[in-house]
């Protein structure tokens, strides 16, 4: 099954395909938003079994996704996201993030989508552009957040509209506190860091050059990985190629010596060799087995 979902203006918005799928759709269409500069064009409750794989066209909403159950692998610019129980993704405005099920091929989310003219400049300001995975202390407070709109949504009763625009800006605002929250928990030469590689791994990246852009000495760096993610800062940036390859490998049908160079690796067969290390399977047979289960 496809879905082929449209745009107010007509524009196909997002494009994608399913097996089967639970949907249920919280929709108030007052007049009364009309007055608000910010409310909730509609919430989604979805629940996903088998091969899936989605993509936004220019999404015209913010959504805020919070994963129930399962995992959901996001991609934007390039970068693939392992979204997990009691974790939040945000697809921004204008966004082309496309999104699939993992080789588990099942998920349970909640979705809310986001409008008004305060969108844009209201996300700039709480500092949320750029920010997308967020992996909450406390999953229950977000969950009951975005619980208590989507039954606002269903009540449908008249003069609760600012309650609803109320809510959303409470909800952006506690997103970003957590966000900046979870970025705090690290040193800003290991952001840096991060940031960096996220960036780069596509290219030929050696340790001297990200100590470099972490304003850190080389072993400093490594203390740093080996303390926050129990690994050494190469390790990490395999970890990120080998991710990106598994989601292009899934998601297109590039030749694998294509998505090796994307990848990272100027080599298909080190590439081959690495990723049946982490996958337990050669490129290849990944992609022919995902693709199998895709049809079953």
């Amino acid at each position: 099954m496809s879905d082929l979902l449209r745009n107010e203006h007509g524009d196909l918005r997002s494009t994608g395909y399913y097996q089967t799928a639970k949907i249920q759709c919280h929709i108030w269409p007052s007049s009364a938003f009309a007055a608000q500069s910010l409310y909730l064009r509609n919430g989604l409750t979805v629940e996903r079994n088998g091969a899936c794989f989605f993509q936004h066209n220019h999404n015209p909403d913010l959504a805020v996704e919070m994963v129930l159950a399962g995992t959901v692998v996001y991609e934007d610019d390039g970068v693939a996201r392992r979204v997990g129980a009691g974790e939040l993704y945000l697809v921004h405005h204008n966004a082309e993030t496309k999104l699939r099920t993992d080789e588990q091929r099942y998920y349970r989310k909640l979705v809310l989508c986001i409008t008004g003219n305060l969108l844009d400049p209201l996300v700039e300001s709480l500092k949320l552009t750029g920010m997308r995975h967020l992996k909450p202390e406390n999953p229950a407070e977000f969950e009951s957040r975005i619980r208590a709109l989507l039954n606002l949504l269903d009540r449908k009763e008249r003069g609760t509209e600012p309650l609803v625009a109320g809510g959303v800006y409470d909800l952006l605002f506690r997103l970003s506190e957590a966000f900046h929250a979870e970025r705090r928990a690290y040193p800003e030469s290991l952001l840096r860091a991060l940031d960096f590689m996220n960036s780069s791994f596509q290219n030929a990246v050696r340790l001297e050059e990200i100590a470099q852009n972490a304003g850190v000495s080389q072993p400093t760096l490594v203390r740093l990985f080996r303390r926050h993610f129990q690994q050494h800062p190469l390790e990490y940036l395999i970890g990120l190629r080998l991710e990106f390859a598994r989601s292009m490998l899934t998601a297109t049908d590039l030749p694998l010596k294509e998505i090796s160079w994307r990848s990272g690796y100027s080599s298909p067969y080190y590439f081959s060799t690495a990723f049946r290390k982490k996958y337990g399977a050669a490129p290849r047979e990944y992609r022919k087995s995902a693709k199998s289960s895709e049809k079953t």
